[in-house]
């Protein structure tokens, strides 16, 4: 099923209040580069969506305690225990954090939109029935989707009569766009489809090629400033480790893990394709659309370094264990996931890098959004694209 787009009775509040926020900047002499942000992805960029499109679904662990119990002292939809990269993006630029595209709330929408959602992917669900019929995404939710999301708000907030000639243009001009990671979901939907690594493998092209499709849609649609995310090392995550490791498949071998950090070496080395084609990609884009700045943002080497290194950055605690699961040697089990009765959760989430097997704990999440704003982990940095 795909999420009804949601209705703006109060759009020209929401533009006006886009507008009036350059306007004031600009008299003040000191005009902020951003004033708003449009987030996409999945799970590691949803700050609310998902939960608001199950609603009234039996329960959405998300939605229950002890997610978001460090920082929201609540649980908020964000599949963490607090802030996300896009919350501390928000934070440094000095903007609200970004709220959720169905929350329902016009007023919400002033400074941007989030349309993330668990379980996007880059690929249409089309693609999936076409290929790979034994497993799918659940709604439509891909990059393409989301992006169509984007379009209906931009409509919405455009069409009034008190919106102002150009209002389009104005309103993505001073906007930060931020494509989270993409393309885990869709190697994930693969392999639970029965397909071999070696096949999902073969789909990376096909990923990168549709996650710079949704790049270019931004920039024909007037985006000027667009982070584009790689992905994770998806054999350091502990629901990868139970799944495909020797806890959960006796075929496993010594030789399938890397000896300095205990992650799997095929999985790892099928985020590494994807992020060197990415990358690749992402130069090529640059050259066809000069007149945008286009940031490719590291994901992989971050979460690396605090799983090889997790002492040197202060979390103390075994780097490929969750702080919230069901046990086993990874903490983690989808017989008894984080927020359902049969887990239990770590006293300190911030000595942990892994939060629920899957998602990454705040503290990580601080430590790789610092990357991405300073330039250590993304080119050009993000702060450096808001002077």
């Amino acid at each position: 099923m795909e999420p009804v787009p949601m209705v703006l009775p109060l759009a020209v509040i929401v533009l006006s209040s886009l507008l009036h926020c350059t306007a004031a900047a600009a008299a003040a002499g000191t005009p902020p580069r951003f004033n708003s942000i449009f987030s996409f992805g999945n799970s590691y960029a949803d700050t609310g969506n998902f939960v608001r499109q199950c609603a009234g679904l039996p329960a959405v662990a998300f939605n229950h305690s002890p997610y978001g119990e460090t920082f929201f002292r609540r649980p908020t939809g964000r599949p963490s225990d607090g802030r996300l990269i896009i919350d501390f993006i928000a934070e440094a630029l000095e903007l609200p954090l970004v709220a959720p595209f169905l929350s329902r709330q016009p007023q919400d929408l002033s400074h941007g939109a989030n349309f993330a959602i668990v379980g996007g992917t880059a690929l249409d669900v089309g693609f999936f029935l076409r290929h790979n019929a034994a497993s799918v995404p659940p709604f439509r939710s891909s990059l393409r989707a989301q992006i169509g999301w984007f379009r209906r708000l931009r409509r919405s907030l455009c069409n009034s009569t008190a919106a102002a000639a150009g209002c389009g243009e104005r309103l993505v001009a001073r906007s930060l766009f931020v494509v989270g990671e993409l393309g885990s979901n869709d190697y994930g939907y693969f392999l639970a489809g029965g397909k071999s690594l070696q096949e999902a493998k073969s789909l990376v092209p096909e990923v990168v090629k549709a996650i710079c499709r949704g790049v270019e849609r931004l920039v024909e649609e007037g985006a000027r400033y667009v982070v584009v995310s790689g992905t994770l090392p998806a054999g350091c995550l502990p629901m990868a480790l139970a799944k495909y490791g020797a806890a959960g498949n006796a075929t496993a071998a010594e030789h399938e893990y890397d000896h300095r950090t205990g992650c799997l070496r095929r999985l790892n080395g099928l985020a590494q394709y994807h992020n060197w084609m990415l990358r690749e990609a992402v130069a090529h884009m640059r050259a066809k659309y000069p007149a945008a700045k286009l940031v490719y943002a590291d994901f992989y080497r971050p979460v690396a370094r605090l799983v090889r290194r997790p002492t040197s950055f202060g979390f103390s605690e075994g780097p490929l264990r969750a702080c919230c699961g069901g046990g086993g040697p990874y903490n983690y089990s989808p017989e008894a996931a984080c927020g359902s009765p049969g887990a239990t959760v770590c006293g300190d989430p911030s000595a942990y890098v892994h939060w629920d097997g899957i998602h990454l704990t705040e503290a990580a999440y601080k430590y790789i959004a610092n990357g991405w704003l300073n330039g250590l982990y993304a080119y050009p940095s993000i702060l450096d694209l808001a002077q």
